[in-house]
C-alpha cells in the first residue's frame, strides 16, 4: 500500500507541476472553518470508550490553475464513560476519561474543473501528525482503581479526493473521501502513580506500533451569502484503526478501533 500511494504522490506532483499547460485562469486562497460535534468510540479487547467530541477545524488551501496547496489542522475533545478492566481478564471497573484529538497537515495536489467551471475536482496527498491522548491519570474509576495516560502519536501519508458540484450560482455539493497509511507510530504510557501490573511495579512504557490506518467520508452542502462567503455543513464518519505493538516484551500494545461520526458546521471564504 505505501508503495501505491508514493506512486500517486509522484502521479499527482507531476500533473500539478504541468498547470501551466491546462491554465485555467484563477489564483486564489481559500480558508474554511467549522466546528463539530459527534460520537466518539474506541474500543480495544478488555476495554472501550465512548462520548461526544468537541471539535475546531481550520484549513487553508491555495488554488493556482491546477495546482493545489493545503494546510489543515483539528483539535478535539471528548470526555468519554470507560468500561473495562484493570487488565485482561481483571477485575471490572467504570469511569470518566478524557481524550485530546489533534491532526496537522501539510499537501499538494491538483484541483481540476469540469462543465465551465461547475464541477471542482480535488486530489491532493499529505503528511499529517496525528496525536491521540488518552487521559486518565487523573481520573477516578469504581472500586477504587488509578488511572493512567496513554498517548498515540502517528506520523501519516494520506490521499483525499473531494468533489464540489454547483447545482446553482449559490448551492453547492460537496463529498469527500480520504484514506491515511501510517509511516510510523508510538504508544507511550505514563503517571502510573503505583499502579502495579500483574503484581510487578509500572514505570512509563513507550511501544513502536506495527501498523496504522484509516479513512473518512463525508457529505455537506454549501451555501454562498456572496461572491466570497460562504456556509458550509457536512456530515462525517470515520474510522482509525492501531494495529499492536511489535515488541515481544510481557507488556504491550494490543490493536484498537476508534470510529466517530457527527456534524460539523462553519464559514468558507475565498480570499
Amino acid at each position: 500500500m505505501k508503495k501505491i500511494l508514493f506512486l500517486a504522490l509522484a502521479l499527482v506532483l507531476s500533473l500539478g507541476l504541468a498547470s501551466a499547460s491546462y491554465a485555467h485562469g484563477y489564483t486564489y486562497w481559500t480558508s474554511s472553518s467549522k466546528i463539530g460535534i459527534g460520537h466518539f468510540v474506541y474500543n480495544e479487547p478488555g476495554n472501550s470508550d465512548s462520548g461526544t467530541n468537541y471539535s475546531l477545524v481550520q484549513r487553508f488551501n491555495y488554488h493556482n490553475n491546477l495546482f493545489l496547496l493545503s494546510l489543515r489542522g483539528s483539535l478535539g475533545y471528548v470526555p468519554a464513560n470507560y468500561s473495562g478492566e484493570t487488565m485482561v481478564g481483571g477485575t471490572p471497573i467504570s469511569g470518566t476519561v478524557h481524550y485530546s484529538l489533534n491532526n496537522f497537515s501539510a499537501g499538494a495536489g491538483i484541483d481540476y474543473r469540469l462543465m465551465g467551471g461547475l464541477m471542482q475536482n480535488e486530489l491532493y496527498l499529505s503528511l499529517g501528525d496525528m496525536t491521540h491522548d488518552f487521559m486518565a491519570a487523573n481520573s477516578s474509576f469504581s472500586g477504587g482503581a488509578t488511572g493512567y495516560d496513554e498517548s498515540y502519536q502517528v506520523k501519516y501519508l494520506g490521499i483525499t479526493y473531494k468533489n464540489i458540484y454547483a447545482f446553482n450560482p449559490v448551492i453547492s455539493n460537496v463529498f469527500k473521501i480520504g484514506y491515511l497509511e501510517g509511516l510510523s507510530g508510538t504508544a507511550t504510557t505514563k503517571g502510573f502513580q503505583g499502579v502495579d501490573i500483574n503484581g510487578l511495579p509500572a514505570p512509563n512504557f513507550e511501544f513502536n506500533l506495527s501498523g496504522e490506518n484509516g479513512y473518512t467520508l463525508a457529505e455537506g452542502v454549501r451555501y454562498r451569502l456572496n461572491n466570497s462567503l460562504s456556509l458550509v455543513g457536512d456530515v462525517y464518519y470515520s474510522a482509525l484503526y492501531f494495529k499492536h505493538s511489535n515488541t515481544n516484551d510481557a507488556f504491550y500494545e494490543p490493536s484498537s478501533m476508534t470510529h466517530q461520526y457527527g456534524l460539523q458546521v462553519g464559514v468558507h471564504y475565498d480570499f
